[in-house]
């Protein structure tokens, strides 16, 4: 039982690091062990803890907060079976043991190597991401809603945890993916927007290879494509179904964005329907005085379906 759940915990493991190639967090380290500073507080059963394990820690300078440094102590637990009914106990274990983990890296010489590879920083912050995953694909994957309602989880200094189930990883997947495909002789970056936090021209880039933290487990992905005819293209794609008040917003918010540099705009929904869809496209287009942007306005589905080839 314990070769069979160890190469469970392998296989996800491999899973998660494929998709953090995807993401631009590749380099991450593996596999690491620091030391525990608050053994008994940390252990289980009156046993003092020695010792957390870190499956992943990625390090790089945000683009999205001016001269700061995210570690990302991420954390890989995945399983065969369904996402449990009643989500919450398995979750605050999960989330609590990375918890445990967060308030011993801060004073490790794990992060403090780290801290030492970068330069003109002014602050370093930790963030741990808990990678909860199912092998099932019964459902719909969205244990984020389940656990909502999970209680008592402050008891330790962690920061801050951003959780991702199957759900969020497909949907970027997915995104990602279908732009490969869809845009082969382009080249794909994740927008950086502007937060009032990265103002400095000098050092802010408006999009690169390495999706910020902030947007792991967003129900919004914006990007952007750089074309073979050295035009820019906006993408933003979202998770929940179409809607046409949505599209306004979207394309409300990509025009904003957009004026100073993007040619057309795609959005991405994962339903979109072109029979269904499209009089509700038209007429949330209608809406917008600017018909020089409405008309380079694309919209579409990133899951791919023969019966919904784009329309772009």
């Amino acid at each position: 039982m314990g070769e069979w759940s160890r190469r469970i915990g392998e296989v996800g493991e491999e899973i998660v690091g494929e998709f953090l190639d995807l993401i631009g967090w590749g380099d991450s380290q593996r596999n690491l062990t620091l030391p525990c500073m608050k053994g008994l507080r940390h252990g289980n059963s009156g046993k003092s803890r020695t010792t957390h394990g870190i499956d992943y820690l990625f390090s790089y300078e945000s683009q999205l907060s001016n001269r700061t440094l995210d570690h990302l102590v991420i954390s890989v637990k995945y399983t065969l079976d369904p996402y449990p009914a009643n989500s919450n106990s398995k979750f605050k274990e999960h989330f609590l043991d990375l918890a445990k983990t967060m308030e011993c890296f801060k004073g490790s010489e794990i992060r403090q190597s780290s801290n030492s590879q970068f330069s003109g920083i002014d602050r370093a912050r930790e963030t741990g991401v808990l990678f909860w995953l199912s092998h099932d694909t019964s459902d719909t994957g969205d244990v984020i809603q389940k656990v909502s309602g999970a209680r008592n989880l402050d008891d330790y200094n962690y920061g801050s945890i951003y959780v991702v189930d199957n759900k969020r990883v497909s949907f970027i997947y997915n995104t990602v993916k279908y732009l490969s495909s869809n845009r082969p002789d382009s080249d794909i970056e994740f927008f950086y927007p502007n937060t009032g936090k990265n103002y400095n021209p000098i050092n802010k880039e408006t999009s690169g290879k390495i999706l910020p933290v902030e947007f792991v487990n967003s129900s919004v992905l914006p990007l952007k494509l750089s074309n073979k005819d050295d035009s820019k293209t906006f993408v933003v794609a979202v998770m929940d179904d179409f809607q046409k008040d949505n599209l306004k917003r979207l394309m409300g918010l990509s025009y904003e964005i957009t004026s100073d540099f993007a040619k057309d705009t795609l959005i991405l929904f994962p339903n979109f329907d072109r029979i269904r869809h499209e009089n509700q496209v038209s007429e949330a287009k209608s809406s917008f005085r600017d018909k020089r942007f409405t008309e380079n306005v694309r919209v579409s589905s990133y899951r791919a379906d023969f019966r919904n080839t784009s329309n772009e």
